[in-house]
């Protein structure tokens, strides 16, 4: 009777493909390149990793001239002080400078029921931390953990290589992170203004747009 060893060779392949997976590195977030959760290839231009990475680790703004000014009424959103004629600029008792225009008549600085307060100007403005790359892999660690546990078994049953398992991996982590920047409760609430301009994603900072989600990418090197 001959006998086949089936054994071997299916050891030697499944350590084949480990070696190969272990000696992989899958990349995860916004970056020159890779595949994004709706399967497409994405380039992030330089605009958007500054944003991401403004979102990531926060940063503070400095004017380059004197002061920034920042749109805090719904009729200066997305304008400059110049394209308001009748503006002009007071201080508060607290030491803040605001751009104004007065609603009727003429300008009255001691009448503030009859100004309009459309910019404040800061010399520079912080803005917070709200992590959504690191914070959203600390959130799924376990969940990964899980992932790639279930990959690796489906090389060890002869259902999958390592580049089909980091394939799939990268994929999951891209969800997963996808999954964390839309739950609002991971964030914390908009201030006053972008409730205002944004309602319907008053709770979710990094929802306003797909711009950002959509350009979290996986890219598998070996």
């Amino acid at each position: 009777m001959q006998v086949r060893d089936n054994i071997l060779p299916h050891l030697r392949r499944v350590k084949a493909e480990l070696e190969k997976l272990n000696g992989m590195k899958i990349k995860i977030g916004i970056q020159g390149g890779g595949t994004n959760i709706k399967k497409q290839r994405v380039t992030a231009d330089a605009d958007l990793l500054t944003i991401a990475r403004v979102h990531e680790y926060g940063a503070t703004i400095t004017a380059s001239g004197k002061n920034l000014c920042i749109p805090i009424h719904k009729d200066s959103y997305d304008k400059s002080p110049r394209d308001f004629q009748d503006l002009f600029f007071i201080r508060s008792e607290e030491g803040y400078l605001y751009g104004v225009v007065a609603k009727k008549g003429r300008r009255d600085k001691d009448n503030p029921n009859n100004l309009k307060f459309l910019f404040l100007l800061l010399p520079s403005v912080t803005i917070p931390e709200r992590s959504f790359i690191r914070a959203g892999f600390d959130h799924n660690k376990n969940k990964l953990a899980e992932i790639v546990q279930k990959e690796v078994a489906l090389i060890w049953q002869g259902q999958q290589t390592a580049e089909g398992a980091a394939e799939w991996i990268g994929g999951q982590a891209v969800g997963l992170i996808y999954e964390f920047m839309t739950n609002a409760s991971n964030f914390k609430p908009k201030g006053k203004i972008q409730r205002e301009r944004y309602p319907s994603y008053a709770d979710s900072p990094l929802a306003v747009t797909e711009r950002l989600r959509n350009s979290i990418t996986w890219e598998v090197e070996e």
